[in-house]
């Protein structure tokens, strides 16, 4: 645990950690030629969760302070490549966190419900990939020698999830689920200076496909070191509702809160 925190904390010292929706924010390479761009990146997470498993309803609210606490393991990366007006992307999220909880179980229906408190551990990937299209591309500024940036986007993002929840009774229930979401988006880049730009990006997806419904938005404001390196600084928020009707699970969960970084092109 201790060599874990060392390994995250050095990570974030070096990289300042990054933003996931940098594009068109560095030199750009000739038309013909690919353009690749590597994002590390920490985001600071709050995480309200709705988790029902095996009959128990369990509503927790985890800080990033208590999720920094009880974090077991992470790692956030994404990757970019484009030629033209054509790009792909891949961004894969892991988290492991164990947190206190309470939960609800209705043993008879003419009486209340009692809380309980437990334990939640808590494991999720998140791997989201597809493609985008540059629909829109505009010189702007005194000199025309800055731009505003509109992309299309359109993938899938696959979740899995697993949860345990420690009762401190004989009946321990844990489950695991995983779907693809279908999403569509898109993201605009805009440069406020030849130094400072703005990134947003939005998507929704699920559609009934995997989850019932999903949405992700980003706001985040970036300075440019050098032509290969952008700083970033912003916000994010992620939100999923899905229900299995065979496992009787379902999870409706809001990740949100600041992120930040560095993305290096080449």
């Amino acid at each position: 645990m201790k060599s874990t925190k060392a390994i995250l904390i050095m990570f974030f010292m070096i990289f300042v950690t990054a933003a996931p929706w940098v594009h068109g924010q560095t030199a750009q390479p000739p038309e013909n030629q690919w353009k690749f761009t590597v994002i590390p990146f920490m985001w600071a997470t709050t995480i309200d969760s709705k988790v029902t498993v095996g009959g128990y309803d369990v509503e927790t609210r985890t800080s990033f302070s208590d999720i920094w606490q009880n974090l077991n393991g992470a790692m956030m990366i994404r990757l970019e490549a484009q030629k033209g007006k054509f790009g792909l992307f891949l961004e894969p999220q892991y988290s492991k966190i164990k947190v206190d909880g309470t939960f609800v179980r209705q043993r008879h229906a003419n009486l209340p419900a009692i809380p309980r408190d437990l334990t939640l551990t808590y494991e999720q990937w998140t791997v989201e990939g597809g493609g985008f299209y540059q629909a829109g591309k505009w010189r702007v500024g005194e000199d025309k020698d800055q731009w505003v940036v509109v992309d299309v986007l359109a993938g899938a993002r696959y979740w899995s999830i697993k949860v345990d929840l420690d009762t401190s009774t004989i009946i321990n229930p844990d489950r695991s689920n995983s779907w693809v979401d279908p999403i569509i988006g898109a993201r605009l880049n805009a440069d406020l200076s030849r130094k400072v730009m703005l990134n947003l990006r939005a998507d929704i997806g699920g559609f009934g496909v995997g989850s019932d419904f999903s949405w992700n938005g980003l706001a985040a404001i970036g300075y440019r070191f050098t032509e290969n390196i952008t700083g970033l600084l912003g916000y994010r928020a992620l939100y999923v509702n899905y229900k299995s009707g065979t496992s009787r699970a379902r999870y409706e969960e809001t990740l949100h809160g600041p992120i930040m970084g560095l993305a290096f092109t080449f």
